[in-house]
């Protein structure tokens, strides 16, 4: 029986109708997670949510082609058309970022960490990174990743009284221990990142500096927060926590060229970082993921784009004043991006965070619990809750709806009956309350 030939278009517009013919049960799954999505208020720092258009591309035909390499050095046939996405993609990357190299070929952020690791670092070299407790990333140096096994990873610290990055105490450790490579950037901390002053202290010893932005990359495309990319020797970041695709990017500034000897072999920085890549780390690029990276950067270079990241600010700010009025322990009394960070023991004894994220989850409310610097709790209890204003944003949300949310918050927060650690009692008149005006608000502010 000879089937008809469809074009690209209804090719890929039946792609979900297929889905749901042949799997119903992952069908039944995906609208669930989207039903979630569409009902609950999502406050996780770490996510954001991307367009439509960037779906599309990571649902495409693209994905079905394999092929290691960079473009026009393949090592298989048949590469042309993805050889021009993935240099479309390059250039964009380097035009959101003001960068002159950009590698799109990383799986994730915490890939493109691994990568420069093996780029320029030998068996046991030296790491300084942010502790993980102090709200590092473990893929700076975390105890079981690949790179706490195969380096010997040392930690700065945040201030133990204002919890804001000391560089005079970082620059007299990095005095001490010699690192031959620094990483700056984190997952939990909520002030502006001097990028300048860390790469003094990386010339002063002779390191390579590593700025992982993962968190604030989209407000550096906007310039809400300053660029690291001529600071650093090589800046990453992933692609989704700023609203693009799952994946990562490995960019680099004035330096990209620089000469330099790793394992016996004298190259530029870029040439090392692509050798890493593949086939050191990576084989076959996600050239879905690639072609959805390319469909972002576009984004990014919108003035809506740019206007929306100090909307994202300004709305994590007016969480962070609104909590702190009503009696919250808000860390660094605020914040310069995207997230707040609050102790929950500080406003109510035996509240841990595991607690406080389970209750505002029973609350339709999405938040994470999270270890603060200095936390006395376990890691799996916590002392502290993260908040982020990313998808709120995203989704039409300004200030008057963070004061409705920080009073829903405070709502949950004050009147939970807490039984342990881990278990609580919530009123279920309140429950019902406070579900249903988190209903009223995603209901006029749907996914985008």
């Amino acid at each position: 029986m000879l089937l008809e030939k469809l074009s690209s278009q209804a090719y890929h517009d039946g792609i979900f109708s297929a889905l749901k013919e042949q799997d119903s049960r992952v069908y039944e799954l995906i609208t669930k997670e989207y039903e979630r999505l569409q009902g609950t208020l999502q406050l996780i720092a770490a996510e954001n949510q991307c367009s439509r258009a960037v779906l599309a591309a990571l649902g495409s035909v693209v994905q079905n082609k394999t092929s290691e390499g960079f473009p026009g050095a393949r090592y298989h046939g048949g590469c042309e058309i993805v050889d021009d996405v993935e240099r479309l993609a390059v250039a964009r990357a380097k035009e959101a970022f003001g960068a002159r190299y950009a590698n799109v070929q990383p799986h994730s952020g915490s890939g493109a960490n691994q990568i420069v690791l093996a780029a320029i670092l030998d068996r046991g070299d030296k790491v300084l990174s942010l502790g993980l407790e102090q709200g590092g990333h473990p893929s700076h140096g975390g105890a079981g990743t690949l790179a706490g096994k195969f380096f010997k990873i040392e930690s700065y610290f945040v201030d133990k009284t204002s919890f804001l990055l000391d560089y005079d105490a970082i620059r007299e450790q990095a005095v001490k221990v010699r690192p031959r490579l620094i990483m700056c950037g984190a997952s939990a901390y909520v002030r502006k990142i001097d990028f300048k002053r860390f790469r003094e202290i990386a010339d002063s010893v002779g390191a390579y500096l590593l700025a992982d932005i993962s968190h604030i990359a989209g407000l550096v495309i906007s310039g809400a927060h300053s660029s690291p990319i001529d600071y650093a020797h090589f800046t990453t970041t992933s692609t989704y926590k700023p609203g693009g695709p799952r994946g990562g990017v490995i960019l680099m500034g004035k330096d990209y060229d620089l000469q330099t000897k790793v394992w016996g072999r004298d190259m530029p920085l870029w040439r090392h970082i692509q050798d890493a890549t593949f086939p050191g780390v990576q084989g076959t690029p996600y050239f879905n993921h690639i072609a959805a990276k390319a469909v972002f950067f576009k984004e990014t270079l919108s003035d809506e784009y740019k206007v929306r990241q100090f909307k994202i600010i300004e709305n994590a700010k007016r969480l962070a004043s609104n909590l702190s009025d009503f009696g919250y322990d808000v860390l660094t009394r605020g914040t310069d991006n995207h997230m707040v960070l609050i102790n929950m023991e500080d406003f109510r004894e035996a509240l841990t965070g595991t607690m406080a994220q389970r209750c505002l989850e029973d609350c339709n409310i999405v938040v994470d619990m999270i270890r603060l610097p200095y936390d006395k709790k376990p890691a799996s209890i916590t002392g502290g809750i993260r908040l982020g204003t990313p998808i709120v944003t995203k989704n039409g949300m300004g200030t008057a709806e963070m004061d409705s949310i920080s009073a829903l918050i405070d709502a949950v927060l004050r009147k939970v009956k807490i039984i342990n650690d881990r278990e609580y009692e919530i009123d279920e008149s309140l429950r019902n309350e406070v579900r249903d005006k988190v209903k009223q608000l995603c209901d006029k502010f749907p996914m985008r």
